[in-house]
């Protein structure tokens, strides 16, 4: 194929039997299969792929992003680059380096731009969402007001998927006051095609501690225009209060996935813009998963709801905050938490963390994406080299196309 690249060790792994209808399955059962791929090998000891990003149209055609890290840093990031696929998946070009997000220098500081790559199947068109971070040097963030610009402003970046680049940006428009405002996670589509888009932020003087939010908007030719606000969901009692929201429908019901430096939470809603005060992500017997400080994201289809995440307790230690295996399992709204005999690994834990990834959604199936993130140095001795890992969880006759064996 001209211009593509086979980026591919597959391993094809079968789960257990798909149930038919919309049926929930039985315990222990899970309603679809899946392959894994594993992308773009390689580390140099000095940056590092990380938060990658991916969507596909369901047709053919996916792009997959991700930044690059200092490893001698804490969170300083440099650019992001971009692979396309034509096949669903199953070749990508070689990464580019995304021009239109490049670093600028404004007034003493690098400003550096990162973007989650989306697909709206209703409005048929692409976008990203993501945040432009003030850096003084290569050090962390900065996170104070500078002449009253926000040190995080929410970024709306145009795509073209036929050259598979970002082409520009806009600030996005977010209604309420902020020192951080940042687009996150996975965000809903409605049947008349406004998206409720999940953030979190940092409203004037709230230190470091953050909110999170949705924002119903419309598309206003190709710019994005408010249509309502939601509620803050706000818990000062935590360190750092709440963030990385990411968003999934079941039942009637809206529900968030939360992250806080001391559990991962989730709250739910009726109209996606009002939500319950969180709680903490337990087993269905009330019993907390040991899932902490990091994000997690959600994987639907007709037979459920299901929550990927990382825990501890899973002999992984030695993984920085226990950021890998990422595991599966199936969310029981009724008993408030996940089904314990569900839970399999998606990903494999090879020392390094997985915990900053990424889920899209198209046409019966899902892809989850991550990167084996090289801190601490050292991790590299358990088998991670610093590869994009590709796992597309395949529903019903999705699994048929693909030729995955189904099994135990």
């Amino acid at each position: 194929m001209e211009g593509m690249r086979f980026y591919v060790s597959m391993i094809v792994a079968g789960m257990a039997i798909a149930s038919g209808g919309a049926e929930a399955p039985t315990p222990g059962q899970i309603p679809f299969d899946f392959t894994r791929q594993r992308l773009f090998s390689g580390f140099d000891g000095r940056l590092c792929k990380v938060q990658p990003t991916i969507a596909t149209d369901g047709k053919g055609t996916a792009l997959l992003a991700y930044q690059r890290l200092l490893l001698t840093g804490s969170d300083v990031f440099y650019g992001q680059f971009m692979a396309r696929s034509t096949d669903g998946g199953c070749t990508w070009s070689d990464p580019v380096e995304l021009s239109a997000l490049a670093d600028t220098h404004e007034n003493g500081f690098r400003v550096a731009r990162y973007a989650t790559v989306h697909y709206s199947a209703r409005n048929s068109k692409w976008f990203a969402l993501g945040l432009a971070q003030l850096y003084l040097g290569d050090k962390v963030p900065f996170q104070k007001f500078v002449d009253g610009r926000p040190y995080g402003l929410p970024l709306h970046v145009s795509v073209d998927p036929v050259k598979g680049i970002y082409t520009g940006y806009r600030t996005l428009d977010f209604p309420f006051p902020y020192e951080m405002a940042m687009p996150f996670g996975q965000l809903l589509e409605c049947d008349n095609g406004d998206l409720i888009v999940p953030f979190y932020f940092v409203p004037p003087g709230g230190g470091h501690k953050s909110h999170c939010v949705t924002v119903r908007y419309a598309f206003d030719g190709d710019a994005l225009k408010v249509v309502a606000a939601g509620v803050p969901v706000v818990r000062d009692d935590l360190a750092r209060g709440v963030g990385e929201p990411s968003l999934a429908r079941l039942g009637g019901k809206v529900y968030m996935t939360i992250r806080s430096d001391e559990m991962g939470m989730w709250a739910e809603s009726d109209d996606g813009l009002a939500f319950t005060s969180p709680i903490p992500w337990t087993w269905t017997d009330g019993s907390l998963i040991g899932n902490k400080n990091t994000q997690q994201h959600w994987v639907g289809c007709k037979q459920g709801l299901f929550l990927t995440y990382t825990r501890s307790g899973a002999a992984n230690d030695h993984v920085f905050r226990n950021r890998a295996p990422i595991f599966i399992a199936r969310f029981d709204p009724e008993r408030k938490g996940i089904v314990r005999e569900t839970e399999r690994p998606l990903v494999p834990e090879l020392g390094a963390r997985l915990g900053n990834f990424c889920v899209a959604h198209a046409e019966n199936q899902a892809w989850l994406v991550t990167a084996e993130w090289m801190q601490p140095r050292g991790c590299q001795r358990y088998g991670s080299d610093n590869s994009l890992w590709l796992v597309k969880v395949l529903f019903g006759d999705a699994a048929k196309l693909h030729g995955v064996k189904k099994g135990k």
